[in-house]
């Protein structure tokens, strides 16, 4: 058999084809390689606000909203939102007006142990756990978050917490951030909490909704946006802590440039092959 044969025969097993594709996806997210990308506008400007108008031991309230079948889009964002904040030394309040937000919040903590470690439940950081009751829930928080629940999701008395001693209410709050994977409760913040107090809003949304919510944007209801995996990429890559957003992005690399090699060599053979035959007397 001819070394072109050899070759031929090697690529055109599907098997070979299947399993170097896999592994070019799941290499770079157990390793990730940290193959460069652009920082786009949205993302740094997001970043420069942070930096510039959030200051030391500021209060951010964040609102977990997304189920377990958006983390991989939701959650790097997340965890790149509270490294930056964590670095600042803020303290942040977390909550959820959906039942599913409980789940998204243990899993991203344990994902992202490494930010809690210097960090003390009750002072530094609070989780309120489900907050029945949609975008009235949103509206009473805004009034008095130790008005619409007494406890935290962990049992804990909100009166027994530092952190609650020093915040209550939506002016407490420097920053309110939503990750969420539905649209409705980016509407509930608007309404309920920039519009009447004035709250400065940020978004972090699967990109299959981003167009919905750009409006708000737009119209300086919120301060940006984050977007999809793109964005907890190059968020990560601004903070200096490389996650499931760089290696989503060096798996998506690495793959297309499997593919695009073996089409490569697939033409380079087809036509290698072609020129032998005409050579041969062959059509």
């Amino acid at each position: 058999m001819s070394g072109v044969s050899y070759i031929e025969k090697i690529l055109g097993s599907r098997e070979l084809l299947y399993t170097l594709l896999l592994l070019s996806v799941i290499l770079p997210i157990i390793h990730p390689l940290g193959i460069p990308i652009e920082v786009s506008k949205r993302t740094r400007d997001v970043y420069s606000y942070i930096e510039t108008n959030l200051r030391q031991e500021c209060h951010v309230y964040i609102e977990v909203y997304y189920e377990v079948a958006a983390r991989g889009e939701l959650e790097p964002n997340l965890i790149a939102l509270t490294k930056h904040l964590f670095d600042k030394n803020c303290k942040i309040v977390y909550g959820s007006l959906s039942a599913f937000g409980v789940i998204a919040f243990s899993l991203f903590r344990s994902m992202a142990s490494d930010l809690f470690e210097d960090k003390v439940y009750g002072r530094d950081y609070v989780y309120l756990g489900y907050i029945a009751g949609g975008e009235a829930a949103a509206a009473s928080l805004a009034r008095s978050i130790k008005g619409t629940i007494s406890v935290d999701n962990f049992g804990n008395r909100l009166e027994d917490l530092p952190l609650m001693k020093e915040v209550d209410k939506a002016t407490d709050f420097n920053l309110v951030v939503i990750a969420s994977s539905g649209t409705d409760v980016f509407a509930y913040y608007v309404r309920q909490w920039h519009t009447p107090y004035n709250v400065p809003l940020l978004f972090a949304a699967l990109s299959v909704i981003a167009p919905s919510i750009e409006p708000f944007v737009g119209a300086k209801q919120a301060v940006g946006m984050l977007v999809g995996q793109r964005s907890a990429a190059e968020y990560e890559v601004l903070v200096g802590r490389l996650g499931l957003g760089i290696a989503s992005m060096d798996a998506q690399s690495t793959s297309h440039m499997l593919i695009v090699a073996f089409i490569g060599i697939g033409n380079i053979l087809y036509w290698g092959k072609r020129l032998s035959s005409r050579r041969g007397g062959g059509k």
